[in-house]
């Protein structure tokens, strides 16, 4: 074998993964990237030493962005004082946005991410819920939601706006349901549904050849690792189990995603187009943010705020792991495309006015870090953009695009997730949504 052959046996491993990921729902479908789109780096925990070089490169660039990060931790205006956390019976923080008054508004409920538990989860008693806190994270008022939430945002009259699976709702600063609809942004005519079925069948005949020859692939590797003996420069038991395990659970997937019906195709991917992801609001617009039923990018919808006349107005925009955030900035949305390492500027109609960001693992101050940054962004009272990064790094941009500092980094997980932001209307204290623990990481003005 040669050099590359411990390092194609990972990626083989890890699309795998992402394939029946896909398949569940659990995280971004593997589909080939664009061209400007940066793929993530994947390794091998016990890759063969032939492929030292390759994770010697990669073990030095992330010792790199580590010490690039710690470097401007310390120096950072803002420093992580506290974190806020919900009583455990009523689940985790989903999300939040912070008020004008200096409370916060967060999303609570049972985290779908992959392994989350609670202790309340068992009975089935935790409630979806809106909750403003005081800015000591005291519970002063909730809601209870009719959906799983997924994202608020605060609209310009103080009302918020929350949105989750294919529902929108609308609540007054006292706790009021204002209004519930369902998601008005994806409808299709019986003449549209047959051209998209067509279209989708297609799709559906090409993924289904990809990964049948995916898994040939993964079974020859599999057959020449077995006839690796001990000593052997490529002998991995280790790599055995892990691909024979992988390729089961391929070919069973695989077989079921054969025996779907053209209905079933067109069902799933309509379903999938109308989950909402990211919700903004405008004085005259409410933007929605939703996966395209066909393809693997984003689409963001403009509908009135009583949600009538939807119209897409950007579509393929990549995002990693269901992320796709966007904000009101002024007269133009800002969108955290984080598959493309920069924020792009539109205006509400679409209409490109800008982008700004690169990659950059060894200075985090020169771009985006990671395999998929920036993930989220707010605006500042005095107009200025912050971007989040999934290691909990925070930055201040103008909306020219102008660097202008590292704010603060909170001590998170990294790794491609919700890394929602927010600020005070005074600035004095910043807001980080930690997902893993379902807390929110504080951060206050240094001295």
């Amino acid at each position: 074998m040669n050099g590359s052959f411990t390092s194609m046996m990972a990626q083989a491993v890890a699309s795998a993964i992402a394939v029946v990921m896909s398949w569940f729902g659990l995280g971004a479908r593997p589909p080939a990237p664009p061209a400007d789109v940066q793929p993530a780096i994947v390794v091998e925990a016990d890759a063969a030493p032939d492929d030292a070089a390759i994770m010697k490169q990669v073990e030095e660039l992330a010792r790199k962005e580590r010490a690039s990060l710690d470097g401007v931790r310390g120096q950072a205006p803002f420093r992580e004082v506290r974190s806020i956390a919900i009583d455990p019976a009523q689940g985790q923080i989903l999300g939040f946005c912070p008020l004008s008054d200096g409370t916060l508004a967060v999303l609570t409920g049972l985290s779908d991410r992959y392994g989350a538990t609670s202790p309340a989860a068992a009975t089935g008693t935790v409630p979806d819920r809106l909750v403003w806190l005081d800015a000591e994270g005291r519970e002063q008022r909730a809601a209870t939601l009719p959906f799983k939430p997924r994202a608020a945002t605060v609209g310009p009259d103080g009302t918020i706006w929350v949105v989750g699976g294919a529902s929108v709702a609308r609540y007054g600063g006292d706790g009021t349901c204002l209004a519930t609809a369902d998601a008005p942004h994806h409808t299709l005519s019986p003449e549209a549904r047959d051209e998209l079925a067509e279209e989708l069948r297609a799709r559906h005949a090409a993924e289904i050849e990809a990964s049948a020859t995916q898994v040939e692939r993964m079974k020859g590797t599999l057959a020449d690792l077995e006839a690796k003996q001990e000593g052997e420069r490529g002998y991995n038991p280790r790599m055995v189990k892990v691909l024979t395990r992988t390729v089961a659970s391929l070919e069973e997937h695989l077989e079921t995603r054969r025996k779907l019906t053209d209905g079933q195709i067109v069902d799933e991917a309509i379903d999938r187009a109308r989950q909402l992801h990211r919700v903004a609001v405008a004085a005259d617009h409410v933007f929605l943010v939703a996966q395209q039923e066909s393809g693997y990018g984003f689409a963001i919808w403009r509908c009135t705020t009583d949600l009538a006349d939807p119209v897409r107005i950007v579509e393929g925009l990549a995002g990693c792991c269901g992320q796709m955030d966007i904000q009101v900035a002024g007269d133009t949305l800002a969108i955290a495309e984080n598959s493309r390492h920069h924020v792009r500027l539109v205006d509400f109609d679409g209409e490109a006015v800008r982008t700004f960001g690169k990659t950059s693992r060894d200075d985090l101050t020169k771009g985006f870090g990671g395999c998929c940054n920036p993930m989220n962004t707010c605006r500042t009272a005095d107009g200025d953009l912050l971007t989040s990064e999934s290691n909990g790094l925070v930055k201040r941009y103008s909306l020219d695009g102008e660097f202008h500092e590292v704010v603060g980094v909170a001590d998170v997980q990294a790794g491609c997730k919700n890394s929602s932001i927010g600020i005070a209307a005074d600035g004095s204290t910043l807001y980080y949504l930690d997902v893993h623990k379902g807390t929110i990481v504080v951060l206050e003005p240094r001295g």
